[in-house]
């Protein structure tokens, strides 16, 4: 990862370093299959219905006893006073992904663990209460003000202390890059569909190709490359027309990171290997070492389409839409799904901050990765585009962990922690 979790770019390669003829597989190559034409699903969170209006304008509705009172301020706790930046903090994104999470967790039996794994993290009647106060909030409004996330994590939870020590803290973003329906010399890279067949979808890397799998788009090399190390991100043709390439699947081999390759050699430098070090790296290389580069991660991804709910992230690892800046890719072998947990670290500001701000932010585990193994392991989710890859492309700095649950659970918690 080294610098990235994932990366992308939108540079294409320069003409100097195209082929003058053009491969075989290419002018050969199947046209990408048709757009999905069917309606777009249904949004798979289900949300409370919005209240009914106030007949009468004069008489005002009754509080729920469940949601913070924006008028009634609710002093912190002596956990939250000392934590670190939460005066600053800014936890709206974690309050929308928590309720996508609430939102799925309604449905499921009160006396189960939310993890079997991890029972210290309560059964979900554990979390109902936090969870109808948020659903709730999300009934009133989708829009939920700064001051309102935190006198809700104020109200329904505690702060808790996991240790001193750090792990490390790297971001992820989804790609938006431009492809086509047919190849050509720059748009030359298939984005494939996993193959029906398991000993197909298992092949090497050198043996995937337009013959094995169903083409959905083709793009350029670099572009299809830094979308399968992100695992999702969006594909838009030269008619407007967008849709999601959605993760689904790989070969079963190793990833090796390219960042790592390219330290190892000298080529970069390993406080400046992010994504735009790499882009900079493929471009004065040229279109064949870049290939043979991308041709050491034995690791292939397969996707699928979908449409894209505005407002909605790709899916993580439970099938929840990720937040922008709220939800967290944990190693679920030392955290659940769902865990609500505040950061601490560097987080850049700008394209190419390497050093970062000190900073604090409210996370909920939703998604993991192939690179995110260990405790305090982390890939805080930035978003879409190019804007949040600029970020997440720098973003790697060591960082300390605190554990949010629900107040009852929290007095549970601490004795065993």
């Amino acid at each position: 990862m080294l610098g990235i979790s994932a990366c992308a770019t939108t540079n294409s390669p320069a003409p100097s370093d195209i082929p003058d003829v053009v491969p075989a597989e290419i002018k050969t190559a199947p046209p990408a299959v048709p757009d999905p034409d069917t309606p777009p699903p249904p949004d798979p969170i289900v949300v409370p219905p919005p209240p009914p209006p106030v007949q009468n304008p004069t008489v005002q509705p009754q509080p729920n006893p469940g949601i913070p009172n924006p008028t009634s301020p609710i002093p912190p706790s002596p956990a939250f006073t000392a934590l670190s930046y939460w005066q600053e903090a800014g936890p709206t994104p974690a309050l929308k992904a928590l309720q996508k999470t609430c939102a799925v967790w309604k449905h499921r039996p009160d006396e189960k663990y939310i993890d079997n794994n991890h029972p210290r993290y309560g059964r979900y009647k554990d979390w109902r209460a936090p969870c109808n106060a948020a659903l709730s909030l999300l009934a009133l409004s989708s829009d939920v003000s700064r001051d309102t996330a935190i006198r809700f994590f104020q109200t329904h939870f505690e702060p808790v202390n996991i240790g001193a020590d750090t792990g490390l803290l790297t971001a992820y973003y989804a790609p938006e890059l431009p492809v086509r329906r047919r190849a050509s010399l720059e748009f030359s890279e298939p984005i494939l569909a996993r193959p029906s067949d398991p000993q197909k979808q298992s092949l090497a890397r050198k043996d995937i190709s337009v013959t094995t799998s169903t083409v959905l788009a083709y793009g350029r090399a670099v572009d299809v490359f830094f979308l399968q190390v992100q695992g999702s991100g969006q594909i838009r043709f030269p008619d407007g027309t967008i849709y999601r390439a959605a993760f689904d699947g790989h070969n079963n081999r190793p990833y090796t990171s390219i960042g790592r390759l390219l330290i190892k050699r000298g080529e970069l430098d390993k406080d400046k290997a992010g994504k735009r070090d790499i882009e900079a790296w493929m471009a004065k290389a040229g279109y064949l070492r870049t290939k043979q580069l991308m041709a050491e991660n034995a690791r292939y991804i397969f996707f699928k389409t979908e449409h894209i709910v505005a407002g909605d992230g790709p899916k993580g690892a439970v099938g929840i839409p990720l937040t922008d800046m709220g939800s967290l890719a944990v190693d679920p072998k030392r955290f659940p799904y769902g865990a609500v947990i505040w950061v601490v670290g560097k987080f850049p500001t700008e394209a190419g901050d390497y050093i970062g701000v000190d900073t604090g932010h409210l996370l909920i585990a939703q998604d993991t990765g192939g690179a995110i193994k260990g405790e305090k392991r982390g890939d805080v989710y930035f978003g879409s585009g190019d804007q949040a890859g600029a970020l997440a492309g720098v973003m790697k700095h060591r960082a300390t962990w605190t554990l949010f649950l629900p107040t009852a659970l929290a007095l549970k918690f601490l004795p065993s922690s």
